[in-house]
């Protein structure tokens, strides 16, 4: 039974990206990009006490700035990444890693 219920929670978990050995050669699915182009050309700037904004270089990027976000909720060292609709994948394979007080980059795993 738990096996099943750990199978199929792998499934859920692999459904918003389109599965590879490298999901950075992959652009995830429904989107026209992928991990390696968010870590690359997106970054978060805080806006506030403990809110962090994302702002991407490229115009296909744009539902990342658009549907995710960062929260300080111990402050710089665990910023918690935020994303809803079909981006929400991203909260189980990237994270937040503050460069400054202000500014900091995404970093995704494969």
């Amino acid at each position: 039974m738990v096996r099943a219920s750990i199978a199929g929670l792998a499934s859920l978990l692999l459904a918003g990206c389109e599965f590879s050995s490298d999901l950075n050669e992959r652009n995830l699915q429904g989107y026209e990009f992928n991990l390696f182009e968010i870590q690359k050309y997106c970054t978060v700037t805080r806006n506030g006490d403990k809110h962090l904004a994302f702002n991407c270089e490229r115009d296909e990027l744009s539902p990342v700035a658009r549907g995710c976000e960062g929260l300080l909720t111990a402050g710089l060292k665990d910023p918690k990444l935020l994303c809803g609709g079909g981006l929400w994948i991203l909260q189980d394979i990237c994270h937040i890693q503050m460069t400054g007080a202000n500014t900091g980059n995404i970093i995704c795993r494969k």
